[in-house]
């Protein structure tokens, strides 16, 4: 998001992330598939007028990861089954 308007070659991507191109082409091409980057020719970039959003999305997802990362390690309604020990209101 800090380069939105820039363009990027899957090269620079994968140099810059350090992963290997043919990740970078899978990432991208999910990212593109979402609808979260474009693409011109062979670059990959962040549409500029639509970084404001995308940068909220981001922050919002960013806040459920760190929600969930917080869950309790004893918390019962995280295990496998939880809901066969609980008695039915019949």
């Amino acid at each position: 998001m800090a380069h939105r308007g820039t363009e990027f070659t899957l090269g620079e991507i994968a140099d810059d992330t350090d992963i290997s191109e043919s990740a970078a082409a899978k990432a991208v091409m999910q990212l593109r598939d979402w609808g979260l980057i474009d693409q011109s020719e062979d670059h990959y970039y962040v549409n500029q007028e639509r970084g404001g959003e995308l940068v909220q999305r981001l922050a919002s997802l960013d806040a459920v990861v760190q929600i969930f990362a917080a869950t309790p390690a004893d918390d019962a309604y995280a295990e496998p089954g939880w809901g066969d020990e609980v008695p039915t209101l019949d």
